[in-house]
């Protein structure tokens, strides 16, 4: 009987395995590489592709926790939002990432209050994620250093489904999803996702109320044309409160920062239009405009220091401030695409334009008030402090408008060497303009007259400072892939990338609150990778190698950092800086059993230049994931996920301009979930995160951090029809 059973397990296990393989060989299709679809396997590139399956193992509140259990994907988190890295980018992977949704990019051109909208997608509304680390700079430009993520919506499946779910998870928090797709006519098919979170936070009051909706229609005009409309619209309120103290999380990890209160609000429409002019020849336009609101209120104590300037006869300190910020961020960004395939005997080709034009408006207010406040003067170069016992009020203006647009040709090519290789070649042209207006008011009144009059000390200050530049860059890349068997490939890859400085790089703030202009350029990029992917028995199996060799990497570092109101910074071209790493996923197919393994290991270095020999601050070392689903019976089945992300560096100022390093702990974490199909439309999930309730941070410096949740729960049913 023993070995019946045997035999059985092992040709359901190969029956099994079978399947998948045709699945994988014939219908993933990824579409991010070229902006066409192409077929998975083909790709001379390292993707993970998180299809149907991933998404539904777990009751995803969102697009950020996906990404956190991705094999090869670091998520850090700060109260603006969640930030994604890819191949060790560390503290700027904001913008040595790009991410996309549905091929239109949705990165900020701010890195100090900017975010990635990621949570303002319904996961019901998603059909895929596609992750191409380390590539990406001919087709989508600046930014891809550390490679592409992009966000694939239901909005071209063109399928009748509809789904509704309701959650409940820990912290009171309540979830509703519901969306759906409709095929009107054979023409005319319309879609609409609608996503509703509402509940406290692991922190002490935290809270959180968000609501998101995105639908469209997708109409075939002939034959050869279709065109695709699709809008999203979010708004969201979340309170919540800044890092706090290593030392007071050590006591109790719920404990609250300095409050800060904050909305959202961003809307998108994207209009496509595909036009087949014949077998051979297939053009798509993209018209997109997209605008992200977000005003946020945070109030803290702080110490202010103004320096002498203008009518300012002595340095003016404030100590233990009561401040209260607020901030105003607006930014519109809209733009075009458009790109050809022909395919022709021995390849196809793709040429390709885009326009960008990105307004960003950012207005921060900070009011405080205080005791006293001490003036400082020199005499014989020795600093003289005279505290004055008196109330002052504090009023600190800050405007930018600031702005960044581009225009970009460029063209791919693949060409069939033999009918097992093929090589690809590629190059981008792409010139920038940007920069802005920052204005800047200090105001400082007392009621103590001053030494010479009998009025009240009043200081007041105003500066404005005006700064435009532009940019010249290309990008390369070439690659072999060899198709060696019917299941395998080796592939062989060098690209050459660029990022061109952000406008609100362009311009440093001192410890004294003063805006000064630097001599930002652009860096540049030379990576070189092998791989290969093939089935070895029962296991899918992907490898690669990589280096990456960085000139003028741009690099910032800053100080009090836990305080918006009071952070200072200082952006500057590194000398040179080298990645070098490997990334191997495995998944094994099992019966019933399905076992999947994902090992990214990045080691960073600064080569040459200021910091010469530190690591990339904030870049983790690597991240193992390792999970296991097995089929109970024919309606349960369970999982299991390991996550265990590797150390990093930390790098700050103090107040003397003194450089502070710190080495941040690895840390890992455990989910537990579980499946129970009740009929052919009715599925409850449940499941336990953080199960040994582990403590980790979400973010880190030197001295605060952001705590991740302890053990949480969640539960919840979903109706398919």
């Amino acid at each position: 009987m023993k070995k019946l059973f045997l035999l059985s397990l092992l040709l359901s296990s190969a029956a099994y395995s079978n399947d998948f393989k045709e699945i994988l060989l014939k219908d993933s299709i990824i579409s991010s590489t070229t902006g066409f679809e192409e077929p998975l396997m083909k790709e001379n590139k390292n993707i993970t592709l998180i299809g149907k399956e991933d998404l539904e193992k777990k009751d995803y509140k969102n697009i950020e926790e996906i990404l956190r259990d991705a094999p090869n994907v670091m998520v850090q988190e700060t109260y603006f939002g969640p930030v994604i890295d890819l191949r060790g980018n560390g503290e700027r992977a904001i913008s040595r990432v790009k991410v996309l949704v549905d091929g239109v990019a949705i990165n900020p051109i701010d890195e100090s209050m900017g975010t990635l909208p990621i949570n303002t997608i319904p996961v019901s509304s998603i059909e895929r994620i596609e992750i191409i680390p380390g590539g990406g700079a001919v087709l989508n430009g600046s930014g891809t250093a550390g490679g592409v993520v992009n966000i694939i919506t239901k909005s071209t499946a063109r399928k009748n489904y509809f789904t509704t779910s309701y959650g409940n998870l820990s912290y009171d928090t309540n979830k509703t999803d519901i969306s759906g797709g409709y095929n009107i006519t054979k023409n005319l098919y319309t879609n609409f996702g609608y996503s509703y979170l509402k509940g406290n936070g692991y922190r002490k009051n935290d809270d959180r109320e968000n609501g998101s909706f995105t639908g469209g229609f997708d109409y075939k005009l002939t034959k050869r044309q279709r065109i695709k409309i699709q809008g999203t619209k979010f708004k969201g309120n979340q309170d919540t409160s800044n890092p706090v103290k290593k030392e007071i999380l050590a006591l109790n990890r719920k404990a609250a920062g300095f409050p800060v209160e904050s909305k959202s609000d961003r809307e998108s429409y994207v209009l496509d239009h595909e036009f087949k002019i014949n077998n051979n020849f297939t053009l798509l336009t993209t018209i997109y405009k997209q605008k992200f609101k977000r005003n946020f209120i945070e109030k803290s104590k702080m110490d202010y220091t103004m320096m002498k300037s203008g009518k300012m006869p002595l340095d003016i300190f404030v100590p233990n401030v009561n401040a209260e910020l607020n901030g105003k961020f607006n930014e519109e960004s809209k733009g075009a695409k458009i790109r050809g395939k022909l395919k022709y005997s021995k390849g196809e080709l793709v040429l390709g334009y885009e326009y960008n034009k990105t307004d960003l408006e950012r207005d921060t207010i900070i009011t405080g008030s205080a005791s006293k406040y001490e003036g400082k003067k020199y005499i014989m170069n020795i600093p003289i402090s005279i505290p004055i016992f008196t109330p002052v009020n504090l009023n600190i203006g800050i405007q930018n408008k600031i702005y960044k647009e581009t225009n970009a040709i460029y063209g791919l090519n693949r060409y069939k060497l033999s009918e097992k290789l093929d090589f690809t070649s590629g190059i981008r042209y792409e010139y920038s303009t940007f920069g802005g207006d920052r204005i800047s008011s200090f105001n400082l009144k007392t009621k103590r007259p001053g030494f010479f009059t009998f009025k009240p000390v009043e200081v007041n200050t105003n500066k404005i400072i005006s700064d435009k530049r532009s940019s010249n860059n290309f990008a390369g890349e070439l690659g072999l892939n060899y198709s060696y068997s019917g299941t395998g490939s080796f592939y062989s890859r060098y690209e050459r990338g660029f990022i061109s400085p952000m406008p609100g790089q362009i311009t440093d703030k001192t410890q004294t609150g003063e805006y000064k202009s630097n001599n930002l350029k652009s860096e540049t990029s030379d990576t070189l990778e092998i791989g290969v992917k093939d089935f070895v028995g029962n296991s899918f199996v992907s490898w690669s190698a990589f280096t990456t060799f960085t000139e003028n990497e741009i690099s910032l570092i800053q100080g009090n950092v836990h305080n918006p109101a009071t952070k200072w910074w200082n952006y500057k071209n590194l000398g040179k800086t080298r990645r070098i790493g490997t990334e191997i996923f495995a998944e094994q197919y099992l019966g019933k059993l399905t076992l999947n393994q994902g090992l990214t290991y990045v080691n960073t270095k600064i080569t040459d230049g200021d910091y010469k020999g530190d690591k990339v601050p904030l870049a983790p070392e690597g991240k193992l994931t390792l999970s296991a689903n097995y089929k109970i019976t024919e309606n349960l089945s369970s999982g299991f996920l390991f996550n265990y992300i590797g150390k990093s560096t930390t790098r700050e100022f103090d107040k003397n301009d003194k450089v502070l390093k710190s080495t941040i702990s690895g840390y890992h974490f455990s989910d537990l979930m579980v499946q129970y199909k009740v009929n052919n439309y009715f599925v409850v999930s449940g499941g336990v995160n953080n199960v040994f309730n582990e403590h980790y941070n979400y973010s880190e410096t030197k001295d605060t951090a952001i705590p991740a949740p302890g053990r949480n729960y969640y539960i919840s049913g979903k109706i398919t029809l």
